[in-house]
């Protein structure tokens, strides 16, 4: 079965190490769904071959929402990448010149091969 190259869902390491073990499908249902996580452990528990762990996240590793700081600042200096605004900048004036040099082309009236000519007097 080929898997993709990359992956980042536990379920496709577990069933890629699983795979590389020589264990198939039919032995991975006698532990539960294909879809869970929880059967790909069992079967790899089972036979001592070892993977990488769940990472637990402990309940006071955590902070809450409301510990920010309400009295934080962000000076504009700290906020704008100046690089990219001045590429922002010379790409906008770009495009400007660009427009305003085919305005002639885009134009509709210019489109029209009549001309117009007033005479005035005789």
């Amino acid at each position: 079965m080929s898997k993709s190259p990359v992956s980042f869902r536990r379920i496709d390491h577990l069933k890629t190490v699983a795979y590389a073990c020589g264990f198939c499908d039919d032995d991975a249902r006698k532990f539960g769904k294909l879809t869970k996580t929880s059967t790909w452990e069992a079967l790899l528990n089972l036979h001592g071959l070892e993977f990488e762990p769940k990472p637990e996240i402990l309940p006071g590793t955590v902070s809450p929402a409301n510990n920010i700081q309400q009295n934080s600042s962000c000076n504009l200096l700290e906020w704008v990448d100046f690089g990219q605004a001045f590429a922002l900048a010379l790409a906008s004036v770009g495009f400007a010149v660009l427009i305003l040099g085919l305005f002639p082309r885009i134009n509709p009236l210019n489109l029209l091969p009549v001309k117009i000519t007033i005479q005035v007097g005789k």
